[in-house]
């Protein structure tokens, strides 16, 4: 049995334990959040969770007359994970992804407002170096390009248009811990997004005559992860003590 072999059946025996003690349901529940694929000894990132990234915080839609407050979350849904290769600035790799963006809106008066507009996204990423089959694999990530747009016709917004990360001069640092589940990874992930939001409301529509250009710094885009502890960007130090 090589030491990889040992480490996985180990790991499953801890779970087995675990589930004598809590019911297995209850602890496969609790330890796992999602469980991706395992690709040569490691798994494809950004992780490909059902659940996506999804904003931590509201922001508000800047731009509108004062008293009038539409507040937006943000998430990343739906990756479909490309080449991923050597290179990029953290001496790991490169990846190059699809997405979906979802920007969920709702406003109170006097614009009375509900909803929710989706568009796909393209979504370059980096990764530090990991080690294939580690059972437990913890990097540095970071968001290098993102970019998307509500496509022509919208009856609300004649431009509404999502930019992010490195490449853009918006710093957007993250963190992925791969943890061994079975044949696939546990995985827990997170971005701190900076990302600018161009929008132009449609004439006649609740935006006709509106118009903006907002930065949001360092949004905490959240995939399995609680954030126990606040993180910095500048201290990866802070960033790990975090992981469970």
């Amino acid at each position: 049995m090589n030491l990889v072999t040992f480490v996985r059946s180990g790991s499953m025996a801890t779970l087995l334990l675990a589930g004598l003690a809590l019911g297995a349901g209850d602890a496969r529940a609790t330890a796992v959040c999602c469980v991706v694929p395992d690709v040569g000894g490691t798994a494809a990132v950004p992780p490909a969770c059902p659940s996506g990234y999804q904003d931590g915080q509201t922001f508000s839609l800047n731009g509108l007359p004062p008293g009038t407050p539409v507040l937006g979350t943000l998430s990343i849904i739906q990756i479909n994970n490309g080449p991923e290769v050597p290179g990029g600035s953290l001496g790991g790799t490169a990846q190059s992804n699809t997405a979906t963006l979802v920007l969920h809106l709702v406003g109170t008066g006097p614009i009375v407002y509900n909803r929710v507009l989706s568009f796909p996204i393209t979504l370059d990423t980096e990764a530090a170096p990991r080690v294939p089959f580690a059972p437990l694999q913890s990097f540095a990530m970071e968001l290098v390009q993102l970019q998307g747009q509500l496509a022509a016709g919208d009856p609300d917004f004649d431009l509404l248009r999502v930019t992010a990360g490195l490449h853009f001069g918006m710093p957007s640092p993250g963190h992925t811990t791969l943890t061994v589940a079975g044949p696939g990874w546990g995985v827990d992930s997170f971005f701190d997004i900076t990302y600018r939001l161009d929008y132009i409301g449609h004439p006649g529509g609740p935006f006709g005559g509106y118009s903006n250009s907002q930065t949001e710094s360092l949004q905490p885009f959240d995939m399995c992860h609680s954030r126990a502890t606040a993180s910095r960007a500048s201290s990866w130090g802070a960033v790990k003590s975090i992981y469970r």
